[in-house]
């Protein structure tokens, strides 16, 4: 039977299976202290940076600021959507679902398009890390924590920070190849008129990435 997955056969599915395992089925991990660390498979390098948490269930890379938990893990590496990484979690966990995901054939986006998909979900990711794990982030933890939010609800939504600076996501699209004049026509950077460069459009706002139905990041809601 097509149809979505309901939320508690997700959370099911998260609870059965270990972060640590699934991960190791692609990453050489080691273990130091209470977490496990390896190469990051998301980009280049030689001194292990990609660090997962059996406690909190989530992975992430200090290098290229991947993260996330075991979905988006499976959803980035084998390059599918998030009901296809459900389904593939819950064969691994003896979980038995009614949902058919043999989908229509996927049609190939403009690389324009692509790009600026890969932007949100790289910069969802990067304002993810940004509030859980800096220190500059802890106030804007903190408020979420004022309003009733769990770590669960913030790692399972990816909900982020952006920071105060005028640029610096904009810095952080550039160096990682995203044409800037393609990040305006996507919204997430504003050119100045005047200067003719370019600025950050969300700065000191709690973030929430907000997904298509395939779970993939296509815009954001900023809250002071």
């Amino acid at each position: 039977m097509a149809g979505k997955i309901p939320e508690e056969t997700l959370d099911r599915i998260k609870h059965s299976v270990n972060i640590v395992d699934v991960i190791h089925d692609y990453v050489q991990l080691s273990k130091q202290g209470k977490n496990y660390f390896g190469l990051c498979p998301f980009h280049g390098e030689k001194t292990p940076s990609f660090s997962v948490s059996p406690d909190k269930q989530i992975y992430h890379c200090f290098g290229c600021g991947a993260g996330g938990n075991v979905f988006t893990f499976l959803m980035e590496i084998e390059n599918i959507s998030f009901q296809e990484a459900a389904v593939q979690l819950a064969e691994r966990a003896g979980i038995k679902l009614n949902v058919d995901v043999t989908a229509e054939p996927v049609q190939a986006l403009p690389k324009d398009h692509e790009l600026m998909m890969s932007a949100h979900e790289l910069l969802a990711k990067f304002y993810h890390h940004l509030l859980i794990n800096t220190k500059e982030g802890q106030n804007a933890l903190e408020y979420l924590f004022s309003r009733g939010f769990t770590k669960d609800q913030i790692e399972k939504f990816q909900i982020g920070w952006s920071p105060t600076g005028w640029n610096v996501a904009a810095l952080f699209l550039k160096r990682r190849g995203f044409p800037i004049s393609l990040m305006e026509k996507a919204g997430l950077v504003i050119r100045h008129e005047g200067k003719g460069d370019y600025y950050d459009r969300f700065r000191d706002r709690i973030m929430f990435p907000l997904h298509d139905s395939k779970g993939r990041v296509v815009a954001f809601s900023g809250e002071v």
